[in-house]
């Protein structure tokens, strides 16, 4: 594996930030953001279901590298 000086950046950050967050809340708080997550979702998803388009409209989903 060839790591450069930005993957190396990431990986640092993204280690060092992990245990900073998982400490700062407490599981109270934890519940409430997950419900809050979960509930804008849902209200999300209903949004998307009221609005009809036609397949002609959509996008294909092919893609090339």
């Amino acid at each position: 594996m060839d790591v450069t000086r930005r993957k190396l950046a990431r990986m640092l950050a993204a280690s060092a930030a992990v245990p900073i967050a998982a400490e700062a809340q407490s599981p109270v708080q934890i519940d409430e953001n997950l419900k809050s997550a979960r509930d804008q979702m849902k209200n999300n998803a209903q949004q998307l279901a009221k609005v009809k388009l036609p397949m002609a409209t959509e996008p294909a989903f092919h893609f090339k590298a």
